[in-house]
């Protein structure tokens, strides 16, 4: 069963599931922080202002309760897709190292997450500790996507494995070292930027950015707790990875044809920061609605994963130790 193609098509399909529900997930979570619902089943995990599942008068009658009940609904259909995905993973994928990685930051993360999710609700976090809930939140949520592309990938040389027991790499040989050390630094960087953004977000200070293209709101520019400040750090931040990611499209141009994921990857992160920049230019004339403000944080999500997902590919493949004559063989055979 474990060896069938069906049994694979079913882990490949709950792993894209996962991954959805991981998004809806989060999405559900920045509306909760958007409208202030965090609080709508009072402070209190696992319960809902003392019922385990409110009535559903309660529910058309608060709107806060609504949004933040089915948050919590999400998180436990994410929890039994994530374990389906990951015992079905090893059950077929055990020997590739990256199947065994991405299952573990997988859980780590949707866990990490919906720990710190459960603290903010029983105390007010301050706006740092939630601005690290979202940054974990987007870890989670690529670690899932993660986990599905490479499952997809080691599909494609399972068939070679029955046929010769021989395991393939998942990815060509890797690119030069300064090029893998470009690709990983744009990450912490990406992170950073986000953090500084959701720092923005749960301080409020966000409707009062003005300027289109350059911050024009009143304020001191070098204190910290000004509105001013923060927005020319998180402009510059945003204008320094829009030319990170043409760099990084550039560099992987070169040897597009031997390593065309890459480009492809690369070529993904510069048009989903290209988005995020607009996206920002909207947030700032809408004066943060809250259709800007979903579509900023979902276009965010795609970049962090596009941008992970290059930095991954540029490691040098994880031969599984049993098998690393697989090398030589990946080099012409590995999954594209």
């Amino acid at each position: 069963m474990v060896r069938s193609r069906a049994f694979g098509a079913f882990v490949f399909v709950v792993a894209i599931l996962a991954a959805v529900q991981n998004f809806i997930v989060n999405g559900i979570g920045f509306l909760d922080a958007y409208t202030g619902s965090a609080f709508g089943c009072g402070h209190e995990w696992f319960m809902c202002n003392g019922q385990v599942i409110p009535s559903l008068q309660a529910l058309e009658n608060s709107l806060s309760m609504f949004i933040e009940f089915m948050h919590r609904v999400g998180v436990p259909i994410l929890t039994l897709l994530l374990l389906l995905s990951a015992v079905g993973s090893l059950l077929r994928y055990r020997g590739w190292r990256e199947i065994q990685l991405f299952v573990g930051l997988s859980i780590f993360f949707v866990l990490l997450e919906a720990v710190l999710g459960g603290l903010a609700v029983v105390y007010n976090e301050p706006p740092s500790v939630i601005a690290t809930h979202f940054g974990v939140s987007l870890l989670a949520f690529a670690s899932t996507v993660l986990l599905a592309i490479y499952v997809r990938r080691a599909e494609r040389v399972y068939g070679e494995y029955l046929a010769t027991g021989v395991k393939l790499p998942l990815r060509d040989p890797a690119p030069s070292g300064p090029f893998r050390w470009f690709a990983w630094l744009g990450v912490p960087i990406l992170y950073l930027d986000m953090y500084i953004g959701a720092y923005i977000s749960s301080r409020g200070a966000g409707d009062s950015f003005r300027g289109l293209l350059i911050p024009t709101e009143p304020g001191g520019a070098f204190s910290v707790h000004e509105p001013l400040f923060l927005d020319w750090v998180h402009r510059s931040f945003a204008l320094f990875l829009v030319l990170w990611m043409i760099a990084l499209v550039s560099w992987t141009a070169r040897f597009r044809r031997e390593r065309p994921d890459l480009f492809r990857g690369a070529l993904f992160a510069l048009v989903f920061v290209v988005l995020q920049a607009f996206s920002g230019v909207y947030l700032i004339a809408s004066h943060v609605s809250i259709q800007a403000f979903l579509l900023h944080v979902s276009i965010v999500s795609g970049l962090f994963v596009s941008l992970l997902f290059v930095a991954f590919q540029s490691v040098p493949p994880l031969i599984p130790a049993a098998s690393a004559k697989a090398l030589e063989l990946g080099r012409e055979r590995t999954a594209h």
